[in-house]
């Protein structure tokens, strides 16, 4: 499978690397948490990733992380069952 890296502008090492990374894992089935500093291009670089993705006709749903409180983060991103905190009052999925 050949990357298309549309919309994503560089020559350095550390993005080639980063291309590299994309293209395994782009036709595997993972779930990717991309982490980095603001205005970095995270959202851009995992655009990317899913439109070369076998999930590329699914939709795609950016999460900003850092907007959710950390102990929250968990059961928003994979759900929980009722009664597994204090206000979990029904499942989550």
């Amino acid at each position: 499978m050949s990357f298309d890296p549309s919309g994503i502008i560089g020559k350095s090492s550390a993005l080639q690397d980063v291309f590299r990374i994309l293209t395994r894992v782009a036709p595997s089935d993972s779930t990717v948490l991309v982490t980095g500093e603001s205005g970095t291009g995270k959202e851009l670089l995992v655009r990317a990733l899913h439109r070369n993705s076998k999930r590329a006709d699914k939709p795609f749903v950016p999460i900003n992380c850092g907007a959710i409180p950390r102990e929250l983060l968990e059961s928003e991103l994979f759900g929980h069952e009722k009664g597994a905190f204090t206000h979990a009052i029904r499942t989550k999925i």
